[in-house]
């Protein structure tokens, strides 16, 4: 299991000539549905309700949409693509930028509270493969994304290519404005006979690059729910499947696009004896992958 977490960066911004004064930001590194992320809280400011999110009458839908522009100029002017806003993302950045007021602090997880992929996975039905956070506070308005830009970190989030939705969270409390950047990269959702197909089509490509014969493909009973009790075991180990499928090579993994075969398949896949093959394919949450991965199954013979 791997845990990473970027070096928390706090900066401030200087001191206008008129209303906007000292702001702060930190900033958690993009993370994958791959590997598992667990961020280490830092010190929480202790407050009797500080871990527990409250309703707020003070967000800035506003300065929610102007971030937004915000971060799309600029990642114009990197030529990248322009990120989305995401209803369900910007709930999660809500209840996160909610907690934060409730402390008056800055922090990427409190105590008693998911980590990122988990709790945008609560409110969210968005398939995604990493996600990365931005988090500030600030005077006014105007600050809040330069003071995002001109640190690397931010940066890096702001204008990462891969990303392609964002939830934005404003919320002002005693004059000053808390921001929540919940960025994502959201995936192709497939059925099961589209995401069947779609490794079936990687299975033939392998074969013609090897330069070997096409196998034809059977549809075994059961093989998709195969691949979902792999997800219920929370382990793609092929050895969980062996008995139903005796005298058969057997490959599975897990993967937010099932097209994708690991090096063990590519290596199955060049043997010239081989005749047959089918797929079986399931898109699962569990606690290892909040927000839902790819589990699947291949029988070769």
């Amino acid at each position: 299991m791997s845990r990473s977490l970027i070096p928390a960066l706090v900066m401030l911004t200087a001191m206008t000539a008129a209303t906007c004064a000292l702001g702060a930001a930190e900033s958690v590194a993009p993370v994958g549905a791959e590997r598992v992320y667990q961020p280490f809280p830092k010190s929480v400011q202790a407050a009797a309700s500080s871990t527990h999110a409250v309703a707020s009458n003070n967000e800035d839908a506003s300065a929610e949409s102007a971030l937004l522009d915000a971060v799309n100029r600029s990642r114009a002017q990197a030529g990248l693509a322009a990120i989305r806003m995401d209803d369900s993302l910007r709930d999660a950045a809500r209840l996160h930028a909610q907690r934060m007021v409730a402390t008056k602090s800055l922090e990427h997880q409190f105590p008693g509270e998911p980590a990122l992929l988990q709790r945008i996975a609560d409110v969210s039905t968005l398939p995604l493969d990493r996600a990365g956070e931005n988090i500030a506070n600030v005077t006014c308005l105007s600050d809040g994304h330069n003071l995002l830009m001109n640190s690397p970190p931010h940066r890096r989030n702001i204008l990462d290519p891969n990303f392609n939705v964002v939830g934005m969270a404003a919320i002002w409390s005693q004059g000053r404005l808390y921001i929540v950047q919940d960025f994502a990269h959201a995936m192709p959702r497939y059925s099961v006979s589209q995401a069947d197909k779609l490794v079936s089509g990687a299975v033939e490509e392998a074969r013609q690059n090897g330069g070997l014969t096409g196998l034809t493909g059977k549809m075994p009973a059961q093989l998709n729910d195969a691949a979902c009790s792999l997800a219920a075991e929370d382990h793609p180990n092929a050895r969980l499947i062996a008995a139903s499928y005796p005298d058969r090579k057997i490959v599975t993994y897990t993967q937010s696009q099932p097209e994708v075969l690991p090096p063990g398949a590519l290596r199955l896949l060049a043997d010239p004896n081989l005749r047959q093959f089918a797929v079986g394919s399931c898109y699962a949450r569990n606690a290892n992958y909040p927000a839902g991965i790819y589990w699947v199954a291949i029988l070769l013979y």
